[in-house]
């Protein structure tokens, strides 16, 4: 297949992905989770670890079993740099805990935090089984720019 033929086939099929997912692509569903967390004060910075944590918690809300999200959540808290101390006591109280208050230890905030992304990615896009495996975010003359590479999982004809 020519250069031409490959780049042709690769924007069929993400016109093609584009319509399997109501017109929505995923960046702009990313950055729909992030709205309520995320305010005009934010720097780019924190805009970026907030994407970082929608990018996991949407991994995450792919598993349907509660307990292999739990068990995602931990290990993805732990791979995060926030998090070089052990927070495995913050689990417990974090999974039976009343809502925020402000004197909250940041683990249980940050994982406060994951699941209500994992929550809004729920009820927005339950249909959407994109995996993310990679993304760019970066300044833009017009604010942010957010890239995302994702795979799609193939139909299974059973």
């Amino acid at each position: 297949m020519s250069k031409a033929s490959r780049k042709k086939h690769q924007q069929r099929l993400h016109k093609a992905t584009i319509r399997k997912y109501d017109q929505v692509k995923l960046a702009d569903a990313i950055i729909d989770l992030c709205k309520p967390f995320a305010n005009d004060g934010l720097g780019f910075v924190d805009r970026q670890n907030l994407v970082t944590l929608a990018v996991t918690a949407w991994n995450l809300a792919l598993s349907c079993n509660l307990e292999e999200r739990r068990m995602m959540l931990r290990s993805s808290l732990a791979e995060l740099p926030v998090f070089k101390h052990q927070f495995e006591p913050d689990i417990s109280v974090f999974f039976s805990s009343p809502p925020l208050v402000q004197d909250s230890p940041d683990t249980i905030m940050m994982m406060r935090l994951m699941t209500g992304l994992m929550q809004r990615k729920d009820e927005l896009y339950p249909n959407d089984e994109r995996h993310i495996v990679d993304y760019d975010f970066k300044p833009s003359p017009k604010g942010y720019q957010l890239h995302i590479k994702s795979l799609i999982p193939k139909r299974s004809d059973a």
